[in-house]
């Protein structure tokens, strides 16, 4: 056996306890009381599968009726001793935490599929319990084992993660009193755990988390949750927060009276909100975090078009623009900021190509960026040589099984460099300065046709980490409601679930 195993294995009792039994007994497995019923020269007798006793029925029972057992109190379905029971099997899926057997400091969870199984002798069912996981917390250190049943050994996890999913149960069960019982003496009883929403309800990522990052406590306590719930979902957090930080002010990396300021703000900041109150200290003229918060409301990811432009604006300044945009562009094409920055990210790096001075307000401010955008792109020059084409036919032979038709309209992937430019000339947006981007896998390109023109530029559409990025028409026109119903069908047939397709960037 592996020595790095034997340690572990090492805080773990070798027995099931009583409490355990209990547990899976009474809360787990509750519903798996029965009561088998027959007739022996005209009398009915009854035997509980929960108390294992038999007895003559009080009062007559049908089958799959339910009763209270006369001898245990217990109530029990009621089947009928003849009657199939090719497939009455009951079981579960639980969780149980405990204390380290070597570690005060320490606790174990460890995870179990438990059954009974009716589909012989009733008299003689018992609780089976297959072992399916062991965890264990410390300070520094979380660790996860899983057992593998083809070789019955015990395999670990590069990870800590839940078996939940892999549990095949809507009957999952952990039990929080056990969690309660087993952190008790430990660093683990200000782990604020009771105080999150979870991934999966047995809690193993959260303790997993709480043992590399003891500040969830701080965090938590000074009602800063939102950035651990948003780690425990494996949402961004920005680097916004030190997590080996041993003061708030070094957590938050924020002056005490910054933090009472983001405070003020509670559930309704974000890790990105607290990321730009950190990056504007240096603005002369900086926004507080409230105004940050109000201004972007949204739930699009902006962070990196954010990141790019304020290599060039301070944060006020570009908040500022942004308000003098939409006022300029009221209903014509940009109609919220995560489209403006989309906008102003690329004219800015379409400036840099031509050698423009950012430094110069006159091309870094335009004063009408939609305008300003299309005579970037028309300068401009993309030429699509063969090692790009090269590249895209095999990007285009990835993503063939994306190609979609519904209604009157198809989805394709673009087929070349050429192709892309072309695009970007007839409808007149900056598709263009995507090709290299296209090319190296790390987005992708697909063109809405109308099938009776199949060859003819519609809309275009940006796909990444498997969600729709932007969809343009000409002029960088939104899309119609004929347009936003084909993509809604064109989601559900091809996005709804996560490509398993290796290599194919979507």
């Amino acid at each position: 056996m592996d020595k790095s195993y034997q340690s572990f294995n090492k805080h773990f009792p070798k027995a099931i306890s009583k409490d355990i039994r209990d547990y899976v007994t009474n809360v787990v497995l509750k519903e798996s009381r029965y009561i088998f019923i027959r007739r022996v020269k005209g009398i009915q007798f009854g035997y509980c599968t929960h108390c294992n006793n038999r007895f003559m029925t009080p009062t007559p029972l049908k089958h799959n009726d339910f009763t209270d057992c006369p001898k245990c109190g217990s109530r029990c379905e009621v089947k009928n001793h003849g009657t199939s029971r090719k497939y009455m099997i009951d079981s579960g899926f639980v969780v149980y935490y405990e204390k380290s057997k070597v570690n005060p400091n320490a606790i174990i969870a460890r995870a179990w599929r438990v059954s009974r199984d009716y589909t012989k002798e009733y008299t003689e069912v018992k609780t089976h319990y297959q072992h399916l996981a062991k965890y264990l917390f410390e300070p520094g250190n979380a660790e996860m084992y899983e057992r593998y049943f083809w070789n019955d050994t015990w395999h670990k996890c590069n990870s800590v993660y839940s078996l939940e999913s892999k549990s095949l149960h809507a009957n999952n069960w952990c039990s929080e009193e056990s969690i309660r019982k087993a952190i008790q003496g430990t660093p683990f009883q200000y782990s604020t755990w009771d105080k999150h929403d979870q991934p999966q309800g047995d809690y193993v990522k959260f303790f997993a988390l709480y043992s590399k990052y003891p500040v969830i406590e701080y965090l938590t306590k000074l009602g800063f949750g939102y950035f651990v719930q948003a780690k425990l979902f494996d949402r961004k957090t920005f680097s916004c927060i030190n997590w080996r930080g041993k003061r708030v002010d070094q957590i938050l990396r924020l002056s005490m009276q910054e933090i009472k300021e983001v405070q003020k703000c509670g559930d309704c900041a974000n890790p990105l909100h607290l990321r730009l109150f950190q990056k504007s200290r240096s603005d002369n003229n900086r926004p507080s975090f409230k105004e940050i918060v109000s201004f972007f409301n949204r739930s699009e990811d902006v962070a990196s078009y954010l990141d790019y432009i304020l290599n060039y604006a301070k944060l006020s300044q570009v908040m500022a623009y942004i308000k003098k945009q939409l006022q300029h562009s009221k209903n014509r094409e940009y109609r919220d900021y995560p489209a403006i920055l989309i906008a102003w990210r690329d004219y800015l790096q379409e400036c840099i190509e031509l050698g423009y001075d950012l430094s110069n307000d006159f091309y870094l401010f335009p004063k009408d960026l939609y305008e300003a955008h299309q005579r970037t792109m028309k300068l401009v020059q993309m030429k699509a040589d063969e090692i790009l084409d090269q590249k895209i036919r095999k990007r285009v032979k990835e993503l063939e099984g994306f190609c979609f038709e519904h209604e009157g309209l198809l989805i394709r992937p673009a087929r070349s460099a050429q192709e892309l430019i072309q695009e970007g000339k007839k409808l007149e947006h900056c598709v263009g300065r995507y090709t290299e981007d296209y090319a190296e896998g790390k987005t992708s390109i697909f063109l809405i046709r109308r099938l009776n023109a199949p060859n003819k530029p519609f809309y275009t559409m940006e796909i990444r980490d498997n969600r729709i990025i932007q969809t343009r028409g000409f002029k960088n026109a939104s899309a119609t409601d004929t347009v936003k119903t084909f993509i809604d069908e064109f989601t559900k047939a091809k996005l709804g679930k996560k490509s398993k397709r290796k290599g194919v960037a979507v």
